[in-house]
């Protein structure tokens, strides 16, 4: 699915993106935009909602039994990282895929944006409507309608006023 993902033009052929992502397990709104070069890897679960967005070469890493929520009209930039879990590293002890991983869910909520080249990191919720800049390492949750930056990311800047 991934090398047919990445050989379909750009910004045309979505509706047959959507069908491979369905047929791979993955839930798949309608209106969705995913752009060439998007992988999703792994055996958790992965829903996108309607009208998001995933632009060129993002890569969603979803370990078994972990989820990948995007919710409707949420952006995901273009070479953005999108992981579910690790494993353990430990010096001097085999293979670090021999251990056992870790199982999170992390939701992209409804209408934010994740800028391109964001990492999310594990277990992390991106509040609706909020924005996370380029480049940005997020590490923990992200309030609604907030502006974050940075390594790791921190709070900018406030999006609504109350």
């Amino acid at each position: 699915m991934n090398l047919l993902l990445a050989v379909l033009p750009n910004s045309g052929c979505q509706r047959i993106k959507a069908k491979l992502l369905r047929w791979a397990g993955v839930k798949v709104g309608k209106n969705v935009e995913i752009f060439q070069g998007v992988k999703i890897q792994g055996i958790g679960e992965v829903e996108i909602g309607d009208s998001a967005f995933i632009g060129h070469e993002a890569l969603l890493m979803v370990n078994e039994g972990s989820r990948i929520v995007i919710e409707p009209n949420a952006i995901v930039g273009s070479r953005t990282i999108i992981t579910t879990g690790f494993h353990q590293i430990v010096p001097y002890e085999g293979r670090i895929l021999s251990r056992e991983g870790t199982i999170s869910t992390i939701v992209i909520g409804k209408g934010c944006s994740v800028s391109t080249g964001a990492m999310v990191l594990p277990g992390v919720t991106v509040g609706e409507m909020s924005i996370v800049a380029a480049g940005a390492v997020v590490t923990k949750d992200v309030d609604p309608y907030t502006l974050v930056a940075g390594v790791p990311a921190v709070f900018k800047k406030r999006l609504k006023n109350d």
